[in-house]
């Protein structure tokens, strides 16, 4: 009987070799977007104007880098996720170019 239990419990899992990411991780582009990340984060405390458009900047580079490069199979879900990266640092830069009244 417990044979039979662990036969109806079981799920198959996809297999991992499908997956094909060709990210390089030390691309240029990638390497611009932490850059443009860090400093953003370092200038925050000096200008927090600065430093929201950095990390701004830095998303839409790396949600841009992350959306050419499409793992095969999981167009969909990267599209959304990395979508709504490029969306909220195109949101950052403009509220950190927003001239105060």
């Amino acid at each position: 009987m417990h044979d039979d239990l662990e036969e109806t419990i079981s799920i198959p899992q996809p297999e991992l070799g499908d997956m094909n990411i060709s990210i390089p991780l030390f691309s240029l582009p990638l390497l611009v977007s932490a850059l443009l990340i860090l400093l953003g984060m370092l200038v925050t405390p000096i200008s927090a104007r600065l430093g929201v458009i950095g990390i701004g900047a830095g998303s839409v580079t790396l949600g841009a880098v992350a959306i050419k490069d499409l793992p095969m199979g999981l167009e969909i879900p990267t599209i959304f996720l990395f979508g709504i990266t490029v969306v909220v640092g195109l949101w950052m830069v403009s509220v950190g170019m927003k001239k105060q009244i």
